[in-house]
């Protein structure tokens, strides 16, 4: 059971420790919302697409190629582990919505208390309901706000928050280049697991780059930027947990690796109108998961998107840690084009 312990604390690591050093609850909010974001190291507040679900990290990339694109995204994280999302928009007027769920099932285990006597059997999960709007303020500029509620099982205790996101995105006339910015998750918890915790704010800017006349795409995103050091002895010395004259701790990070930290970059290659190759980064996931033997591609990413008749089908993967892999599909239908028949 204590295997089973440890693949739900590897899961919410691999979402939380942007937070720093782990720290933070709520992991739904931080999560990759489609498979393309999760081979592009994690992060998109600055490319707009036909998937809707892409609101998640920033509620201005609603554009009106989403609308009426239903869309869901299954993920398995680890065995056992798995968790979903879908959304669908829609226009009133000169705004734009979406509606929006997520879930993430860690399964049920075995519990054990303090003493490790057997307890029975206990879950967890997590749900999130959510809607989103936007409006074009101009030819070039977008915004958008969201609000959502987060609700939270860990085996007997219950967590739930109320959460704010408002993003913009500002797009070039010739549509080269793309510039966002989001910030999330702003609130507060309803119930808390301890009196310490909050939600997970996440303050993030990002950079789209599509080079005329090539088959390219760039993503560029800082996450995280509301806080200044992502390393994990920060958040040991912010809670006075870290003893500068004990051994086994790491050393103060530099300038450089402390603003790479804050650091994904997304690739796309371009193969036509159909089909596409995706490849990321995330620094910050490689530094905190990869063992220091053995990282291996650990804080990469990849993937593939196709369209199919009137489906647009994307497949994401990134590594977590050597050996293990997080996986997820994304599916969107063009309801307007079933409608046209």
């Amino acid at each position: 059971m204590r295997v089973s312990l440890l693949i739900l604390g590897l899961t919410l690591s691999s979402a939380t420790f942007a937070q720093g050093g782990g720290n933070g609850v709520f992991t739904l909010p931080k999560q990759a919302s489609n498979a393309r974001q999760l081979a592009w190291g994690g992060s998109n507040v600055s490319f707009a697409n036909r998937d809707i679900t892409s609101a998640f990290n920033n509620p201005a990339l609603i554009n009106q190629t989403a609308l009426m694109r239903p869309a869901m995204n299954i993920n398995s994280q680890v065995p056992g582990v798995w968790s979903g999302n879908a959304a669908m928009g829609f226009a009133y007027k000169d705004w734009k919505f979406s509606g929006q769920f997520m879930f993430i099932d860690f399964g049920t285990f075995d519990a054990y208390d303090a003493g490790g006597n057997a307890q029975g059997t206990t879950n967890a999960n997590e749900t999130l309901f959510g809607i989103t709007a936007a409006k074009k303020i101009t030819e070039q500029l977008t915004i958008g706000i969201s609000s959502k509620m987060s609700y939270q099982v860990l085996g007997p205790y219950i967590g739930n928050a109320v959460m704010f996101d408002a993003g913009a995105l500002y797009q070039s006339k010739d549509s080269t280049w793309s510039l966002g910015g989001s910030i999330r998750n702003v609130g507060f918890m309803l119930t808390k697991f301890n009196e310490n915790e909050k939600t997970p704010l996440d303050v993030q800017l990002g950079l789209s780059i599509k080079p005329k006349h090539m088959p390219f795409r760039f993503n560029l995103t800082f996450h995280d930027l509301q806080q200044r050091d992502l390393t994990y002895s920060q958040y040991l010395k912010s809670n006075n947990l870290f003893d500068a004259n004990s051994s086994g701790f790491e050393d103060e990070a530099g300038f450089g690796e402390k603003v790479m930290r804050h650091f994904s970059f997304g690739g796309e290659l371009i193969l036509g109108k159909n089909f596409s190759i995706l490849m990321g980064y995330n620094h910050q996931r490689r530094l905190e998961l990869a063992p220091e033997q053995r990282k291996g591609v650990t804080g990469m990413g990849w993937g593939l998107e196709f369209k199919m008749s009137k489906f647009n089908i994307t497949y994401g993967s990134a590594a977590l840690f050597p050996g293990f892999n997080m996986n997820m599909f994304t599916v969107s239908a063009a309801i307007d084009e079933f409608k046209s028949k």
